[in-house]
């Protein structure tokens, strides 16, 4: 009897590991579900709305945007006439110091926003959508330097569509390359602007020493003239005080 509990204890015994492995992973299983955050997967499709053409900042230029369009020839002559140099932004130093090119914007508003020059309304198309700046072909993910973010939350695509593993990807590189490109573009500029500014101060110092003392008179009394034009208050017609 004894001998036969004993045996039973046994098979008991010999089956319960078995039986606790399996309840341990069941409840560790749950733990797992319940501690990972429900999170929504990131999709995207571009529903050809035009928001993001419209009613916007102007876009920043890289150099390997310059240096593309310039090596695709004719298509450079058609976007030189709508790059400006600015400043980035207020934020730091560096941002102050900086102009880099950027695509400014037609019909802007007080708050300088307004539509990309190359945007086709009428058919809801970008006219230079197949070399446009790595800034548009990144939108609306971006990267900061630590991690992906949505630029622009309102854009209707966002939630549209599915999203692959290699269109993520591609979408990640692309904002990875424009943040890259950016940092890079506006790095070079600061020394590239002080290069630029002794330049021409060279090339009219230059000219002037190359004027004779009559032309030297008359450019010194348009200076004086447009001093004291600048001098004058233009709403009362009085000088400033200074």
């Amino acid at each position: 009897m004894n001998k036969g509990t004993n045996s039973v204890n046994k098979e008991d015994k010999s089956s319960n590991p078995e039986e606790s492995k399996n309840e341990s992973s069941n409840e560790s299983e749950s733990q797992e579900k319940e501690i990972k955050p429900k999170g929504k997967k990131f999709k995207f499709e571009c529903t050809r709305c035009g928001e993001c053409c419209q009613n916007r900042e102007p876009i920043p230029i890289t150099f390997d945007d310059l240096s593309r369009w310039t090596t695709e020839g004719s298509l450079m002559s058609i976007i030189l006439p709508h790059l400006e140099l600015r400043s980035i932004s207020e934020q730091d130093e560096i941002s102050k110091i900086a102009i880099v090119p950027f695509i400014k914007m037609k019909d802007t508003n007080d708050d300088g926003l307004g539509t990309c020059p190359f945007y086709d309304d009428e058919n809801k198309m970008c006219n230079i959508y197949f070399s446009m700046p790595i800034n548009c072909k990144t939108f609306p993910l971006s990267y900061n330097g630590e991690k992906y973010y949505i630029s622009d939350p309102s854009c209707p695509g966002i939630g549209k569509g599915t999203m692959t593993k290699e269109k993520l990807e591609e979408m990640r590189d692309n904002a990875v390359k424009d943040f890259t490109q950016r940092s890079e573009t506006t790095l070079a500029m600061i020394p590239l602007q002080g290069m630029f500014i002794r330049y021409f101060m060279k090339q009219s110092q230059e000219q002037v020493e190359r004027l004779s003392e009559e032309e030297k008179a008359k450019l010194d009394e348009l200076i004086q003239k447009s001093q004291s034009e600048n001098a004058t208050s233009p709403s009362t017609g009085e000088k400033a005080s200074k």
